[in-house]
């Protein structure tokens, strides 16, 4: 599977944004529409099994899910074979 569409990423995500007001746009911070470390390891486990990429360690950090857009460009980079998309 070659890209990511974006309504299918932020349907995913919108899943654990419990303070999300509004829609999932490519600016949304995701720590302040909810999520927490917890939804974090849940999302993860999400968009690895749904998506059917992995997530190598060296992006498991606040940079890669700072936003809506830094997350969907690391999980798109995977999906395309790039180690480190962020």
């Amino acid at each position: 599977m070659k890209g990511l569409p974006w309504d299918t990423f932020t349907d995913l995500v919108a899943q654990f944004l419990v303070r999300l007001t509004g829609s999932v746009e490519r600016d949304t911070n995701l720590e302040e529409a909810g999520l927490d470390s917890l939804a974090l390891v849940e999302l993860v486990a999400e968009i690895e099994t749904r998506i059917n990429v992995d997530f190598p360690v060296e992006l498991l950090n606040w940079d890669t899910f700072a936003t809506a857009g830094t997350l969907h460009a690391a999980t798109v980079g995977l999906l395309d074979g790039e180690e480190n998309s962020s």
